[in-house]
């Protein structure tokens, strides 16, 4: 049959009702007891936290393989393996690194852990930094806004001393995104930025209303081993990267003479220009280095339609966390349960609802678990980098990152959903399912860069994340934002995200149908989805679709 004809009459049985109900037979293996089952035995002591190179690592890599094998999911990876290879570059900073602030005959010193998490871009042992500091606002160049925080200044051997988050506002939603946080309001940003300008440093000030979360998230998240991929590109790198505390920020900016308020009230303005401390900062990164490898775990479920069945749909899960780290109240395992071994079991639960199709989907379908996601995303980039499709040949990414685990929402999140025509198909679903779409709950938090679709995204392919909704069943207004900031508070890169008997998992039920159904509709469907026109990463998916 003519490649062309194929979709219409397959979007004819689709409009007649006859695919939707496939769909709705297939969900069925999508259950609570799935769900809880996979996300307990991930976040089991028994697997160590999960660190990238661990022995926990390897055992939940092999169990997801595992998994996949049994539901008949055939290996995606190189040579006919499940297993994708990703090389990185382990760090573990000296505890008893400390920074030195001077000027003139004054002198602090500033602890690691309590004032500052550093760590480096260099790969070497011993990593010596000094430079003057200049408080350079936000730290973000950005001509599309008419935006240059550095006014051309030469930033060589210098340590930059910035804000976290962006300068947009709810009142101008078109600058740098409104209250919405854009790329440039990322740490990752700021630090590649500090890095192509020959800066000797960069030191992110922490506000938990900056950040979205206390300093005691950047003390778990970045207190153990940090890792980097293992690569050979010429990029620049960065000798210091550091945040430094509230308390430990004000301090510094003090000793120079400023306040925090006034210095944040001179960042809002354009005709902003760096402010020299006229301070001296110095530390010696000390660092243990090892090569380790992690791995992306690659299940492939392969198209029916063979003139469609080199195109697919990839979901991502990651299945890493910190390991062994800082004891909290006695508890150094790090189990990572809702985040993110509950994303793994719903990609795992999805995978399940694919096989139990009665007729395979006409694009393939790629289902990915990927490895260092806590680290800087370095299992997807490495994945996108080297892919076992061609990014054109990619249609879209669908990303489960955290579940709902308070209940059911009348509305569903897809983080990124309104940049292309993936939208198009949630609102459809959405219609048939009875849910509303909903919009993100904290856009100024960026959570949209935040995790592996993101990967996807800056390679031109479109993607969505997965979000909890708002409007839960039978519950004030409000009630599940004060859970989900309840967890953040407490339990977020925290020992205590931990499975526990209370959570209501009929919401998730919800979520991995819904995810399901959009996987199989984006695999149905004659056209593949594009950005909108305008979006940031248009550009990068035309130019990937002309080859």
């Amino acid at each position: 049959m003519h490649r062309l004809l194929y979709p219409f009459i397959i979007l004819s049985l689709i409009i007649a009702g006859c695919g939707v109900d496939t769909v709705k037979e297939a969900e069925k293996v999508i259950t609570e007891e799935f769900l809880f089952g996979h996300t307990r035995f991930l976040s089991h002591d028994l697997l160590e936290g999960r660190g990238p190179g661990t022995r926990g690592d390897d055992l939940a890599r092999h169990y997801i393989a595992s998994q996949f094998e049994a539901m008949g999911i055939k290996p995606g990876g190189p040579g006919g393996s499940y297993f994708q290879s990703v090389p990185l570059v382990s760090m573990t900073v000296d505890r008893n690194t400390h920074l030195t602030v001077t000027r003139g005959n004054q002198r602090q010193i500033f602890l690691y852990h309590d004032d500052f998490m550093p760590f480096s871009g260099v790969l070497e042992p011993t990593v010596p930094v000094s430079g003057d500091l200049v408080f350079v606002g936000y730290g973000i160049q950005a001509p599309e806004f008419d935006w240059d925080d550095y006014k051309g200044q030469d930033m060589s051997g210098k340590i930059l001393v910035m804000l976290n988050d962006d300068p947009g506002t709810a009142d101008t939603p078109d600058f740098f995104g409104g209250k919405a946080r854009t790329y440039y309001g990322r740490w990752t940003y700021k630090y590649e930025i500090a890095a192509e300008l020959g800066a000797a440093g960069a030191v992110i000030i922490h506000t938990t209303p900056s950040a979205g979360y206390p300093f005691s998230v950047v003390q778990s998240s970045w207190g153990g081993e940090n890792f980097e991929l293992r690569v050979d590109d010429d990029v620049p790198q960065l000798p210091l990267k550091a945040w430094t505390s509230e308390q430990a920020s004000r301090e510094i900016i003090e000793m120079a003479g400023y306040t925090l308020e006034e210095l944040i009230k001179r960042a809002q303005r354009t005709e902003f220009e760096p402010v020299p401390l006229n301070l001296r900062a110095s530390s010696t990164i000390r660092q243990n280095l090892r090569d380790i490898d992690t791995y992306n775990v690659l299940g492939l479920l392969t198209g029916g339609d063979p003139n469609y069945n080199d195109e697919v749909i990839v979901y991502t899960a990651h299945y890493d966390h910190f390991g062994i780290g800082e004891p909290v109240d006695g508890d150094s395992i790090y189990n990572g349960a809702l985040d993110n071994a509950s994303g793994v079991a719903m990609m795992l639960s999805i995978a399940k609802a694919f096989t139990n199709l009665e007729v395979p989907p006409h694009r393939s379908i790629l289902f990915a678990a990927v490895g260092a996601e806590e680290f800087g995303l370095l299992g997807s980039e490495y994945y996108v980098r080297n892919p076992t499709f061609p990014h054109h040949k990619i249609v879209a990414n669908i990303n489960t990152d955290n579940t709902n685990i308070y209940g059911q929402t009348r509305d569903i999140i897809f983080l990124g959903a309104e940049r292309s025509t993936v939208g198009d198909v949630v609102e459809s679903i959405a219609d048939r399912r009875r849910m509303i779409v909903g919009t993100d709950p904290a856009p100024e938090q960026g959570y949209f860069y935040r995790s592996d679709h993101f990967s996807f995204a800056k390679a031109g392919i479109p993607a969505v994340s997965l979000q909890t909704g708002k409007d839960f069943i039978g519950k004030p207004e409000g009630w599940g934002e004060e859970r989900k900031q309840a967890y953040t508070a407490k339990h977020y890169h925290q020992p205590s995200d931990v499975t526990r008997d209370d959570w209501d998992l009929r919401g998730a039920v919800d979520q991995a149908r819904f995810c399901f159904e959009l996987g199989w509709e984006l695999s149905m469907q004659r056209d593949i989805p594009v950005w909108h026109e305008g979006d940031e990463f248009e550009a990068v998916r035309k130019a990937s679709l002309k080859k």
